[in-house]
């Protein structure tokens, strides 16, 4: 009859189910920090956001534009006003905070890595005035790759954005370059806004956005119908290339010539495209036209999402300092350790029921097979 332990070996189970706890518990405590993939150039790009975000601050001091407090300047620098003169819809207030955050230029970091880009690449970035933050993150984590950013934005913005027409996206953008904190090469701006050309906008927010395009000595896209401007868009690409291919395309927010209709934003997977999903799309934009050249195709759209998903959390005020989050680093289990201790779990079960058949066996015992557990 084989051997089945009995009530009567109850202290053996005890010894046994207080050795392995000290295991679990051993194994628990050796988690080991794993630095994870592009770990430098993620901290260099972070790092590098963190004075693009102080050079917003200086700027906006020296001209004397003061927004909102929100108890961190490098806040007050980026995040404009509700409603200005060149507001063009709504806006997600947090979507903003979260962009702010210097280590998303890490995430940013992440994706353009996934996509095989790096040093002396090119990279072409279709971005509104919408979340400034988020812009710079890609222009930094371009730099910190080594990659240069061929830019095409709209002044345009969102609630809450780079929504002052003294200092708009494509301000801060010249702003970086001059300080050469960057080296990101804008060719062109449109109004942004419905069909790309800020309807519904009064004619002085339409004038401030003109002014700004051409004070930054940009082309101004303005075509009459969305698939025009994407068009423009794409020759203004092609000809900056000058024959080179483009590593990646990098889409931030949800601009319609980028797109090619609203709808898409939502349809699109968030993050790295290798190739986009299938899907009945209303219509087709630059995204579309890159992917179909085997571009891969980054869209940064659902922010939030984006940021818990590497390990930032949701918004934070004040800002968070730089390396903190799991982009940066995750925690591990110590695989040595936890083999270890497993093997050492069996051989003490072993040793332990070979004992317990020794000293405890039914026939000896008497025990009613009733009790036998």
């Amino acid at each position: 009859m084989p051997f089945r332990p009995s009530l009567r070996s109850v202290w053996t189970l005890i010894i046994l189910a207080a050795f392995c706890t000290g295991l679990y518990v051993w194994a628990e405590n050796s988690r080991v920090k794993k630095l994870q993939p592009f770990y430098r150039e993620k901290l260099a790009a972070a790092n590098l956001m963190e004075r693009a975000l102080r050079a917003y601050q200086d700027a906006t001091a020296e001209k004397g534009i003061f927004e909102e407090s929100y108890r961190d300047p490098r806040l007050d620098a980026i995040i404009g006003q509700q409603f200005s003169l060149i507001t063009t819809e709504t806006g997600v207030f947090e979507a903003k905070l979260v962009g702010a955050n210097p280590n998303f230029a890490a995430v940013v970091v992440d994706l353009l890595g996934q996509a095989g880009v790096g040093k002396g690449d090119l990279v072409a970035v279709g971005y509104t005035g919408s979340n400034p933050g988020v812009n710079t993150a890609v222009l930094c984590a371009c730099e910190a790759l080594g990659a240069t950013p061929v830019t095409i934005a709209s002044v345009g913005t969102s609630w809450w954005g780079a929504s002052n027409p003294e200092f708009t996206w494509v301000d801060m953008e010249a702003l970086l370059n001059q300080r050469g904190l960057v080296h990101s090469r804008p060719v062109a701006a449109s109004l942004g806004g419905i069909n790309d050309l800020a309807v519904g906008l009064s004619q002085i927010g339409r004038q401030l956005m003109k002014d700004a395009v051409h004070r930054n000595n940009l082309t101004l896209i303005e075509q009459n119908t969305v698939p025009a401007s994407i068009e423009s868009r794409h020759h203004l690409y092609h000809d900056a290339a000058a024959g080179r291919p483009y590593k990646a395309y990098v889409n931030v927010g949800d601009g319609v010539a980028s797109l090619g209709h609203l709808e898409n934003a939502a349809l699109l997977r968030n993050g790295l495209n290798r190739r986009l999903p299938l899907q009945n799309y209303p219509a087709r934009g630059l995204v579309h036209r890159f992917n179909s050249a085997d571009v891969p195709v980054i869209h940064l759209y659902d922010i939030e999402a984006l940021s818990r998903e590497y390990g930032l959390g949701g918004p934070q005020v004040p800002l968070p300092p730089v390396g903190f989050g799991a982009v940066f680093m995750a925690e591990r289990y110590n695989l040595r350790v936890a083999g270890f201790a497993a093997a050492l779990a069996i051989v003490v079960i072993i040793v332990l029921v070979k004992l317990d058949a020794r000293f405890f066996k039914l026939r000896e015992a008497g025990v009613d097979p009733d009790t036998l557990m």
